[in-house]
C-alpha cells in the first residue's frame, strides 16, 4: 500500500508524527472514500431488509444499526491490516468482550452477516468487489422472496387468539389439534408463534397465509361460533414498523 502524503506530515514534530502516523500507511482519501460508499450500501441494505424481511421484529429500528456497524468494520478492518501486531492485538481484544445482543431470529443475524462482509470487503480495499457482491447479493434475495410469493400468491397475517371462558372458574377445554385444524382450512400455510393457556383463558399467536380476503372473513366467523366471545385480532406482517 502507498503511503500517506509526505507534505502532510513534513511539518509536523517527529513525536506528533508516529503519534498520528504509526505505519504511514493508511490512505485518508480512500479510508473517506470507503466510509462514503460503506454508508450509502449500509442504507440500501437497510431499505431491502425493512421491506422484504420477514422477521417478526422492529425492522424501522433494527435497520438504522446497518450503518453504524458497517462504519465501523470498515474502520477497523482499516487500521488492522496495516500491522500484524495490531491484528493480534484485535483478536485478544476482543476474546474479553461478550456481546448480550438479543437477536431472536436467524434473518437478523444473516442481514447483520451481509453488512460485516461487505464491510471487510470495503477495509481490505476491495471496493469495486464490495459493491458488487452487495448489488447482486440484494437482487438475487429479492427475486427469489418474490418467486416465492408469488408462487403462494399469499398475504402474511398474524392472528392473535384470545379467548375467555364466560363460565368463570371452569376450563376452557380448548384443543390446539382442533384450533389448528380449523386454522389450515382457511389458510395456505400456518405456524404457530406462541401459545399460553390458563384455567379459564387461553391466548395464542399464529402465522398464516391467506389467499384472499373472503377467507379471512369465513375464518373468523368459524372461530367465534366454536369459540363463544373470543377475541380475534389480525396484524398484516409485510408493513411490521415495531411490534
Amino acid at each position: 500500500m502507498e503511503s500517506v502524503d509526505p507534505l502532510l506530515i513534513a511539518f509536523l514534530p517527529k513525536d506528533i508524527r508516529s503519534m498520528f502516523f504509526p505505519y504511514a500507511s493508511v490512505q485518508l482519501g480512500a479510508l473517506l472514500l470507503n466510509l462514503l460508499l460503506g454508508f450509502v450500501l449500509a442504507s440500501v441494505i437497510g431499505y431491502h431488509f425493512r421491506k422484504y424481511s420477514s422477521a417478526f421484529c422492529n425492522r424501522q429500528d433494527f435497520s438504522r444499526l446497518f450503518p453504524l456497524l458497517m462504519l465501523t468494520v470498515i474502520l477497523i478492518i482499516t487500521v488492522v491490516k496495516a500491522s500484524l501486531a495490531l491484528a493480534l492485538g484485535l483478536v485478544g481484544a476482543l476474546s474479553i468482550v461478550r456481546f448480550r445482543t438479543p437477536i431472536k431470529e436467524p434473518e437478523e443475524l444473516i442481514y447483520l452477516f451481509l453488512n460485516i462482509g461487505i464491510a471487510v470487503a470495503l477495509g481490505a480495499g476491495q471496493t469495486l468487489a464490495a459493491i458488487v457482491a452487495c448489488v447482486v447479493t440484494l437482487v438475487l434475495v429479492t427475486l427469489a422472496k418474490k418467486r416465492h410469493a408469488k408462487s403462494y400468491e399469499e398475504n402474511g397475517l398474524f392472528l392473535s387468539l384470545s379467548y375467555l371462558n364466560p363460565e368463570s372458574g371452569t376450563s376452557t377445554n380448548v384443543s390446539l389439534d382442533a384450533l389448528k385444524t380449523t386454522l389450515e382450512r382457511y389458510s395456505v400455510r400456518m405456524e404457530m408463534r406462541r401459545y399460553d393457556t390458563d384455567n379459564d383463558r387461553f391466548d395464542a399467536t399464529f402465522f398464516i397465509s391467506i389467499k384472499n380476503a373472503e377467507h379471512v372473513d369465513k375464518l373468523v366467523d368459524d372461530l367465534k361460533s366454536q369459540y363463544n366471545g373470543i377475541n380475534v385480532s389480525l396484524l398484516e406482517q409485510h408493513n411490521i414498523t415495531g411490534v
